[in-house]
């Protein structure tokens, strides 16, 4: 198609690493991870840096947020979009290229 010829960095933002950490988190959790309370057991950072993560991510497009309550206690239901999943995959094949390129040399 015609992905190659976009930037993508350029029209989807590039997530800080900790913002790129939370949505690797997500994703490679096979849906075990879906909350804020779930990721706070993942990661050390506290409360505030998380929300920061999952605020840049919201803004970027990348998950969707939702409030909820899990046995009565409020958190944020987190999806991943459309458009996080396709900079995941992007990012993925980047890499695959990167060491596709450094075994051949």
């Amino acid at each position: 198609m015609f992905e190659d010829e976009i930037d993508l960095e350029d029209f989807y933002g590039m997530p800080s690493a900790a913002a790129f950490g939370v949505l690797m988190q997500i994703i490679t959790s096979s849906g075990k991870v879906s909350t804020t309370h779930d990721l706070l057991e993942c990661f050390s950072d506290g409360i505030h840096d998380l929300s920061r993560a999952v605020g840049e991510l919201q803004m970027l497009g990348f998950l969707d947020v939702t409030a909820i309550e899990v046995e009565g206690m409020p958190t944020v239901k987190l999806d991943i979009t459309f458009l996080g999943h396709t900079y995941l995959s992007m990012f993925a094949w980047e890499l695959i290229d990167s060491y596709q390129s450094y075994f051949r040399n």
